[in-house]
Protein backbone atom coordinates (compact mmCIF):
# COMPACT_ATOMS: atom_id res chain seq x y z
CA UNK A 1 0.00 0.00 0.00
CA UNK A 2 1.13 3.64 -0.82
CA UNK A 3 0.31 6.09 1.05
CA UNK A 4 -0.15 9.74 0.02
CA UNK A 5 -0.77 12.31 2.74
CA UNK A 6 -4.69 11.17 3.12
CA UNK A 7 -4.62 9.21 0.32
CA UNK A 8 -3.94 5.78 0.05
CA UNK A 9 -3.20 3.31 -2.76
CA UNK A 10 -3.89 -0.57 -2.49
CA UNK A 11 -1.75 -3.15 -4.09
CA UNK A 12 -4.77 -4.10 -5.78
CA UNK A 13 -5.55 -0.59 -7.36
CA UNK A 14 -1.41 -0.26 -8.39
CA UNK A 15 -1.88 -3.60 -10.61
CA UNK A 16 -5.75 -2.78 -12.01
CA UNK A 17 -4.13 0.63 -13.20
CA UNK A 18 -1.49 -0.96 -14.55
CA UNK A 19 -3.28 -4.10 -16.11
CA UNK A 20 -6.13 -1.79 -17.92
CA UNK A 21 -3.04 0.74 -19.24
CA UNK A 22 -1.33 -2.65 -20.44
CA UNK A 23 -4.38 -3.36 -22.17
CA UNK A 24 -5.79 0.58 -23.23
CA UNK A 25 -5.13 0.44 -27.01
CA UNK A 26 -7.38 3.35 -27.73
CA UNK A 27 -6.22 6.12 -24.94
CA UNK A 28 -9.18 5.64 -22.99
CA UNK A 29 -7.27 4.95 -19.54
CA UNK A 30 -6.74 8.72 -18.88
CA UNK A 31 -10.46 9.45 -19.69
CA UNK A 32 -11.67 7.26 -17.89
CA UNK A 33 -9.10 7.95 -14.43
CA UNK A 34 -10.34 11.69 -15.37
CA UNK A 35 -13.85 10.97 -14.93
CA UNK A 36 -13.44 8.53 -11.88
CA UNK A 37 -11.52 11.53 -10.25
CA UNK A 38 -14.27 14.06 -11.09
CA UNK A 39 -16.78 12.02 -9.79
CA UNK A 40 -14.61 11.17 -6.46
CA UNK A 41 -14.05 15.13 -6.55
CA UNK A 42 -17.86 15.89 -6.47
CA UNK A 43 -18.14 13.26 -3.35
CA UNK A 44 -15.38 15.44 -1.59
CA UNK A 45 -16.26 18.61 -2.26
CA UNK A 46 -19.99 17.82 -1.18
CA UNK A 47 -18.95 16.54 2.21
CA UNK A 48 -16.75 19.56 2.80
CA UNK A 49 -19.40 21.96 2.27
CA UNK A 50 -21.86 19.85 4.64
CA UNK A 51 -18.95 19.77 7.28
CA UNK A 52 -17.97 16.62 7.01
CA UNK A 53 -13.95 15.48 8.09
CA UNK A 54 -12.31 13.18 5.74
CA UNK A 55 -9.84 11.20 8.00
CA UNK A 56 -8.69 8.84 4.86
CA UNK A 57 -9.54 8.51 1.11
CA UNK A 58 -8.65 4.79 -0.25
CA UNK A 59 -8.09 3.73 -3.77
CA UNK A 60 -9.02 0.09 -4.07
CA UNK A 61 -9.24 -2.30 -7.14
CA UNK A 62 -12.97 -1.76 -7.06
CA UNK A 63 -13.35 1.86 -6.26
CA UNK A 64 -12.53 4.61 -3.83
CA UNK A 65 -13.84 4.83 -0.51
CA UNK A 66 -13.54 8.20 1.60
CA UNK A 67 -13.44 7.18 5.46
CA UNK A 68 -14.67 9.86 7.64
CA UNK A 69 -13.54 11.08 11.06
CA UNK A 70 -17.45 11.18 12.39
CA UNK A 71 -20.33 9.95 10.52
CA UNK A 72 -23.00 12.46 8.35
CA UNK A 73 -26.39 12.59 8.77
CA UNK A 74 -29.01 10.67 6.51
CA UNK A 75 -29.42 13.63 4.58
CA UNK A 76 -25.86 14.53 4.27
CA UNK A 77 -24.77 11.51 3.62
CA UNK A 78 -27.47 10.67 0.80
CA UNK A 79 -26.64 14.01 -1.01
CA UNK A 80 -22.96 13.46 -1.11
CA UNK A 81 -23.76 10.12 -2.61
CA UNK A 82 -25.91 11.75 -4.90
CA UNK A 83 -23.03 14.22 -5.68
CA UNK A 84 -20.62 12.20 -7.67
CA UNK A 85 -23.07 10.72 -10.03
CA UNK A 86 -24.40 14.29 -10.06
CA UNK A 87 -21.18 15.72 -11.35
CA UNK A 88 -20.51 13.31 -14.02
CA UNK A 89 -24.12 13.64 -15.97
CA UNK A 90 -23.55 17.78 -15.95
CA UNK A 91 -20.51 16.60 -17.20
CA UNK A 92 -21.97 14.61 -19.89
CA UNK A 93 -24.23 17.25 -20.98
CA UNK A 94 -21.57 20.13 -20.72
CA UNK A 95 -19.44 17.59 -23.46
CA UNK A 96 -22.11 16.42 -25.28
CA UNK A 97 -22.60 19.83 -26.43
CA UNK A 98 -18.72 20.64 -27.32
CA UNK A 99 -18.15 17.06 -29.48
CA UNK A 100 -16.60 15.46 -26.36
CA UNK A 101 -18.49 12.07 -27.11
CA UNK A 102 -16.55 9.79 -26.01
CA UNK A 103 -15.91 11.30 -22.48
CA UNK A 104 -19.53 12.14 -22.29
CA UNK A 105 -20.31 8.54 -22.85
CA UNK A 106 -18.24 7.64 -20.34
CA UNK A 107 -19.27 10.14 -17.47
CA UNK A 108 -22.72 9.02 -18.51
CA UNK A 109 -21.67 5.12 -17.85
CA UNK A 110 -20.07 5.85 -14.81
CA UNK A 111 -23.30 8.04 -13.59
CA UNK A 112 -25.56 5.59 -14.57
CA UNK A 113 -24.18 2.79 -13.08
CA UNK A 114 -23.45 4.18 -10.01
CA UNK A 115 -27.28 5.03 -9.41
CA UNK A 116 -28.20 1.85 -9.61
CA UNK A 117 -29.96 0.62 -6.19
CA UNK A 118 -26.77 -1.36 -4.69
CA UNK A 119 -25.96 -1.34 -1.55
CA UNK A 120 -22.45 -0.01 -1.99
CA UNK A 121 -23.10 2.21 -5.26
CA UNK A 122 -24.34 5.88 -4.77
CA UNK A 123 -27.48 4.71 -5.65
CA UNK A 124 -27.72 2.63 -3.04
CA UNK A 125 -26.76 4.59 -0.69
CA UNK A 126 -28.69 7.40 -1.28
CA UNK A 127 -31.95 5.15 -1.43
CA UNK A 128 -30.66 4.02 2.17
CA UNK A 129 -30.34 7.19 3.86
CA UNK A 130 -33.91 8.70 2.24
CA UNK A 131 -35.82 5.54 3.18
CA UNK A 132 -34.01 5.98 6.97
CA UNK A 133 -35.41 9.02 6.95
CA UNK A 134 -38.62 8.16 6.14
CA UNK A 135 -39.19 4.27 7.30
CA UNK A 136 -36.28 3.73 9.92
CA UNK A 137 -32.99 2.18 9.25
CA UNK A 138 -34.05 -1.52 9.50
CA UNK A 139 -36.80 -0.98 6.99
CA UNK A 140 -34.07 0.81 4.53
CA UNK A 141 -31.77 -1.59 4.93
CA UNK A 142 -34.12 -4.55 3.43
CA UNK A 143 -35.33 -2.62 0.93
CA UNK A 144 -32.67 -1.85 -0.40
CA UNK A 145 -30.90 -5.08 0.05
CA UNK A 146 -33.83 -6.67 -1.92
CA UNK A 147 -33.38 -3.85 -4.53
CA UNK A 148 -30.01 -4.70 -4.70
CA UNK A 149 -30.32 -8.25 -5.65
CA UNK A 150 -33.19 -7.41 -8.34
CA UNK A 151 -30.69 -5.47 -10.38
CA UNK A 152 -28.07 -7.48 -9.54
CA UNK A 153 -29.71 -10.55 -10.78
CA UNK A 154 -30.76 -8.42 -13.82
CA UNK A 155 -27.43 -7.24 -14.22
CA UNK A 156 -25.89 -11.02 -14.24
CA UNK A 157 -28.68 -11.57 -17.00
CA UNK A 158 -27.63 -8.90 -18.92
CA UNK A 159 -23.78 -9.95 -18.50
CA UNK A 160 -24.45 -13.48 -19.28
CA UNK A 161 -25.80 -12.91 -22.85
CA UNK A 162 -23.24 -9.73 -23.66
CA UNK A 163 -20.41 -12.63 -22.51
CA UNK A 164 -21.57 -15.30 -24.77
CA UNK A 165 -20.95 -12.36 -27.39
CA UNK A 166 -17.40 -11.41 -26.40
CA UNK A 167 -18.10 -8.71 -23.98
CA UNK A 168 -17.16 -9.66 -20.16
CA UNK A 169 -17.29 -6.13 -18.84
CA UNK A 170 -21.33 -5.87 -17.92
CA UNK A 171 -20.54 -9.94 -16.58
CA UNK A 172 -17.50 -8.51 -14.04
CA UNK A 173 -19.31 -5.86 -12.73
CA UNK A 174 -22.37 -7.64 -11.83
CA UNK A 175 -20.11 -10.80 -10.58
CA UNK A 176 -18.68 -8.01 -8.25
CA UNK A 177 -22.52 -6.82 -6.79
CA UNK A 178 -23.28 -9.80 -6.01
CA UNK A 179 -20.19 -10.38 -4.07
CA UNK A 180 -20.22 -6.80 -2.28
CA UNK A 181 -23.71 -7.95 -1.71
CA UNK A 182 -22.96 -11.59 -0.14
CA UNK A 183 -20.03 -9.46 2.21
CA UNK A 184 -20.49 -9.58 5.85
CA UNK A 185 -19.06 -5.52 5.29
Amino acid sequence: MIQLGKVEMTGGFLLLAAWLNYLDRNFLLPIAALSCGVHELGHYMTIRILGGDIKRIRLTAIGAEMVLRRPLGYWQEGLSALAGPGTNLLLALTCCERGGFAFAGLNLTLACFNLLPVGRLDGGRALYCTLALLTGPDTAARTVGILGWICTLGLLTAGLTAGIRGNLTLLLAAVWLASSLTSTK
